[in-house]
């Protein structure tokens, strides 16, 4: 008898599995490296975000420390301010009494309220016009209105105050004064006259 082959052309069975094997194999392990790859890419990409992030805090961190350092510079030009409006006041003050000829009352207005009255020991004031008895011991007073933001005068005294050639009594509301106005206190026929000044506003 002949020998019978049983091989097939390109190999027996068992070696058709082999390969199939072996490419089955190969073809995991591509697999397995791209699958690697996407999850070393995903991971630098989360890194890169991350970076970002902390990067954007910094950046916070930063611009809070601006706002900060641009708070801090307005309190120190507001303190500024204010000193040199204390020193200005001190200088100039807020406003002037200015006896008319033949006076030589010159007094300035450093604070918002002030008393005007005749000499007294008892019942001092921050601007003595003499010892007439037509004048009482607080006759008058002047005070900045911060709401209406203008300066005022009230009448104290029972003889009244003549502002602008108008008489007002102690019922009279407060009246409100303009730079130059001229006040006149006690005897109607002798009154002691002042003007009430304001500093000039720069254009």
């Amino acid at each position: 008898m002949e020998d019978v082959d049983m091989n097939v052309e390109g190999g027996t069975p068992g070696s058709e599995r082999n390969v199939e094997e072996e490419r089955r194999e190969k073809g995991d392990l591509k697999i397995q490296e791209e699958e690697k790859m996407e999850e070393e890419v995903e991971r630098e990409e989360a890194v890169a975000v991350h970076g970002e992030k902390e990067g954007d805090g910094l950046g916070d961190g930063e611009e809070g420390a601006l706002e900060g350092s641009e708070t801090d510079e307005e309190e120190d030009k507001e303190k500024e301010d204010e000193a040199s409006d204390k020193e200005l006041v001190e200088k100039v003050g807020f406003a002037k009494l200015m006896g008319t000829e033949g006076s030589d009352l010159d007094y300035t207005v450093k604070k918002y309220e002030i008393f005007i009255g005749r000499k007294s020991k008892s019942t001092p004031v921050d601007v003595v016009l003499g010892n007439s008895m037509s004048i009482s011991r607080k006759h008058a007073k002047i005070s900045y209105n911060f709401e209406n933001q203008n300066w005022e005068l009230t009448v104290l005294g029972k003889n009244g105050v003549s502002v602008g050639k108008i008489l007002y009594a102690p019922s009279s509301p407060p009246v409100v004064l303009r730079s130059q106005e001229l006040l006149q206190f006690g005897d109607k026929l002798e009154p002691v006259s002042l003007y009430f000044l304001l500093p000039v506003k720069e254009k």
